[in-house]
């Protein structure tokens, strides 16, 4: 791996929960309308998320939630 090169992290369900406080069964759900990265199968009964992509999803709620409160304080 080079300089320029970021290795992708992957994150264990237990992992993704300590970022997004939701249920196993939810986060399952949100996976499945798109409304939230989707899992990759590592093997047997093993699967994992991308960091990256987890954390580009706190980020676009964050983003979604400054957005709303400029549109609040603008009345």
């Amino acid at each position: 791996m080079n300089d320029n090169t970021t290795a992708e992290k992957f994150l264990m369900l237990a992992q993704v929960r300590e970022i997004v406080p939701y249920s196993a069964s939810h986060i399952w759900r949100l996976e499945r309308l798109g409304l939230f990265p989707r899992r990759i199968r590592l093997g047997g009964n093993r699967v994992a998320w991308l960091q990256s992509e987890v954390n580009g999803w706190v980020e676009a709620k964050l983003a979604a939630r400054n957005s709303d409160s400029q549109y609040y304080d603008a009345k």
